[in-house]
C-alpha cells in the first residue's frame, strides 16, 4: 500500500508539470507571434480577449478556456515573462463579469462581458452607504419599477474609482416588506447619466481614490 501511494504521489506532479509545460509553450508561442510594444493598451487587450487569454479560467462561450485557477496563473506568468502587458484588472473582471455570467440574461452577457474582458469599460461597486457601511441589511437606497424603467434614490460612499468608472454594480432595495437581508436587487447602472452625482473624497495626501455617489 505504501509503495502504491508513493507511486501515485510521484505520478501526479509529473503529469501536472507536463501539462503546464505544454500550456506554457502554447502561451509563450502565441505571445511571441502577437505581442508588439507599439500596440496601444486597448488594441492589445482586445487581442488577448479574442484569443481567450485574458480570462482563461472563464467559460469558453464568454472568452475563456475553462482552465483551472492554477493554469490561469501559468498563463499570466508566461505573458509577464514575455514582457507583454497583462490583461485588464479591476472590479469588472473580479466581480461584475463573474456575477453576470452566473446570473445575467443572454442580452446582459452580450452587452457587458466583451467590454469587461477587453477593459474598454471600467466598473465600480455601489454597495456601502453612510449609515450602513457594508452591512446591506441597513441599506436605504431604493429602486422602484416604473414601466420598463427603475427609479432609484439613495447615496453610496467609499466608492473606489467612481469618478472614472463607466458602469456601477448597484445594490438597491426593491422590496421593503421582506426581512432586511432580502428584497435587494443588483443593477448594472451607467455612471454618466443624469441624476448621478459623484463627489470625490479627498484624503490627507491630496488624492481622491474614494467617492460619494448621489443617485
Amino acid at each position: 500500500m505504501s509503495e502504491a501511494t508513493s507511486d501515485t504521489a510521484t505520478d501526479e506532479p509529473t503529469s501536472a508539470m507536463h501539462d503546464n509545460a505544454e500550456l506554457r509553450a502554447e502561451v509563450s508561442s502565441w505571445v511571441s507571434r502577437n505581442w508588439d510594444p507599439e500596440f496601444s493598451v486597448g488594441e492589445w487587450w482586445k487581442r488577448l480577449r479574442d484569443a481567450r487569454w485574458a480570462v482563461p479560467a472563464w467559460p469558453e462561450e464568454w472568452f475563456g478556456r475553462n482552465l483551472s485557477r492554477g493554469e490561469a496563473v501559468v498563463v499570466a506568468e508566461e505573458i509577464s515573462k514575455a514582457g507583454a502587458i497583462g490583461p485588464p484588472g479591476g472590479l469588472g473582471l473580479l466581480l461584475a463579469g463573474p456575477t453576470i455570467i452566473a446570473k445575467g440574461s443572454d442580452v446582459q452577457k452580450q452587452r457587458y462581458i466583451p467590454t469587461i474582458v477587453d477593459g474598454s469599460e471600467a466598473w465600480c461597486q455601489l454597495f456601502s452607504e453612510p449609515e450602513a457601511g457594508s452591512d446591506l441589511a441597513g441599506m436605504r437606497t431604493s429602486a422602484m419599477r416604473d414601466g420598463d424603467e427603475w427609479i432609484i434614490n439613495g447615496q453610496k460612499v467609499w466608492t473606489s474609482a467612481g469618478h472614472i468608472a463607466d458602469l456601477g454594480m448597484l445594490m438597491a432595495r426593491t422590496d421593503p416588506t421582506v426581512p432586511k437581508h432580502r428584497g435587494i436587487s443588483y443593477f448594472a447602472i451607467e455612471m454618466d447619466q443624469p441624476g448621478i452625482e459623484v463627489r470625490p473624497l479627498k484624503e490627507m495626501t491630496g488624492r481622491a481614490l474614494f467617492n460619494e455617489v448621489f443617485i
